[in-house]
């Protein structure tokens, strides 16, 4: 049974609030519709084909176009379909408010007439389709921002700017291989490296990496690399996607992600599909979104994980926790133990061996489970047991300078065997344990810790009041009153 108009209104609205974009609702609009990406703009601004062909021949009078000929052209590349013309493309997504290769998918541009299909490759990397505004615009930018600020968030908003522009070429000069290992090589470093510095010391090379990608595979001439581009550039979007989340801007977030798959797409490359869906999954959790983190759950686990290393790993953890978070106990505990057996039977991937980010470690697994231990009631001591240990196999792992230590990690598990403390009456041990993280420089306070720290204030507001449990209180106050966030912000 097909979504009615009322309920996309519905979606379309739900999704603004969360500060989608236009182009977010359309691609979620195909994808619970199964219709085509011309159809989706369609439904998003809520039209049926004849207002749609009314509006059209409005919008661009002399370009004939009437409620048959859309139909039509929403079936290319299918049976039924009809080719477009570039100009008829353009016209739309003018109408539609996006670009002219978001309306098409990539066997519908790839059938086009060959000289149809350059017509639209020129307009597009031209920039010379103007479109409307989005209907979301409002939510895109900082009013409050000096026009001559350049913060983190603002050069996060830039990068993933271009990789939604990007991604929407590629669903559409030769390298040497030594370009391409070098390429690689910086890859590895600043994977390496995440997890363990602050994000402001590596920001600047993942968007000057992501820029050399981009720029290599936006050539006229496919370079013999591609498929090691496209790798490279989905691994680089992914880390973007992550540096975004850390400063509490979901919204980039999905966009780099969303580009990242496109390139693990056109890389063939499962390992990487996985961590990615993983990765959107995981941003959806931390936003509260937790419907949607389920629903990404959902997508990585239709994707074959063979050669995924540990991914599949992480992807059972945090399909735990989000379940967890929906009140799912059994689910939630049944993916536990899947997590178990995964870790002995999981066999190390290529990307596991770029270390950092990409390699889920066993500090981490320890981490996650204490984490979906937090969403279940009556679990207390299994979940101080779980995070402790946690918190000490990061503690070892930073003593010996291993690759497995991640601060937000650690930071994470502490906070979690404190809100195991307080859930126990324990308010001095509970105190101790955060020490290291209310510690933690500003510009290492993500978003992802700061909600957990943040999560012990809500549990506090449920335990009688001393002059312990008000201490504590005010120093999280503080404490989340300067973050990563607030810095990435300008304020």
């Amino acid at each position: 049974m097909g979504w009615t108009k009322r309920q996309i209104t519905q979606l379309r609205e739900r999704m603004r609030k969360q500060g989608r974009s236009d182009d977010d609702i359309a691609d979620e609009i195909r994808y619970r519709c199964g219709c085509s990406r011309l159809a989706a703009y369609r439904r998003l601004h809520g039209w049926s084909q004849a207002e749609a062909a009314d509006r059209y021949r409005e919008h661009s009078p002399g370009l004939f176009l009437d409620q048959a000929s859309l139909s039509r052209l929403e079936l290319w590349p299918q049976v039924g379909g009809r080719s477009p013309k570039a100009a008829q493309i353009i016209a739309l997504a003018s109408l539609y408010g996006t670009s002219p290769l978001r309306l098409l998918c990539p066997e519908g541009l790839e059938n086009l007439d060959p000289s149809e299909r350059d017509v639209l490759l020129r307009a597009s990397l031209s920039g010379n389709t103007p479109t409307q505004p989005p209907l979301s615009r409002e939510l895109e930018t900082d009013s409050w921002a000096p026009d001559n600020l350049v913060t983190p968030k603002s050069k996060m908003e830039t990068a993933a700017q271009r990789a939604l522009k990007f991604g929407s070429i590629a669903e559409g000069g030769n390298v040497g291989s030594e370009t391409v290992q070098q390429l690689f090589e910086e890859a590895e470093r600043l994977c390496s490296l995440y997890p363990r510095v602050a994000l402001s010391r590596l920001l600047d090379d993942l968007i000057e990496a992501q820029n050399v990608v981009f720029t290599l595979l936006e050539g006229r001439q496919r370079p013999s690399q591609t498929r090691d581009l496209y790798l490279l550039g989905g691994i680089i979007c992914f880390m973007l996607a992550k540096a975004s989340h850390d400063i509490g801007d979901p919204k980039s977030a999905m966009k780099q992600a969303r580009t990242a798959y496109i390139c693990a797409d056109n890389a063939e490359h499962n390992g990487l599909r996985l961590r990615i869906r993983v990765q959107q999954s995981l941003t959806a959790y931390w936003a509260s979104w937790n419907t949607e983190a389920a629903r990404y759950i959902e997508l990585a686990q239709s994707i074959p994980a063979g050669s995924a290393g540990s991914a599949t790993v992480w992807l059972a953890a945090q399909s735990a926790r989000t379940w967890a978070s929906l009140g799912d106990r059994e689910r939630a505990l049944k993916e536990l133990s899947v997590v178990t057996t995964l870790r002995d039977q999981t066999q190390e991937s290529d990307l596991d061996r770029l270390g950092g980010l990409m390699r889920f470690t066993d500090c981490r697994r320890l981490y996650y489970e204490a984490e979906t231990l937090v969403w279940l009631p009556g679990n207390e001591i299994e979940m101080e047991q779980t995070a402790l240990t946690a918190v000490r196999a990061y503690e070892e792992a930073a003593e010996k300078n291993s690759d497995d230590w991640a601060y937000g990690d650690e930071a994470g598990a502490r906070a979690d065997l404190s809100f195991a403390r307080i859930s126990q009456g324990e308010i001095e041990g509970a105190h101790e344990a955060l020490i290291p993280v209310l510690e933690l420089p500003v510009e290492q306070r993500t978003a992802g810790i700061v909600a957990s720290v943040m999560r012990i204030h809500g549990t506090l507001r449920n335990t009688k009041s001393n002059n312990s449990v008000s201490q504590l209180k005010r120093e999280i106050e503080l404490y989340s009153q300067h973050s990563a966030s607030s810095l990435a912000s300008g304020r």
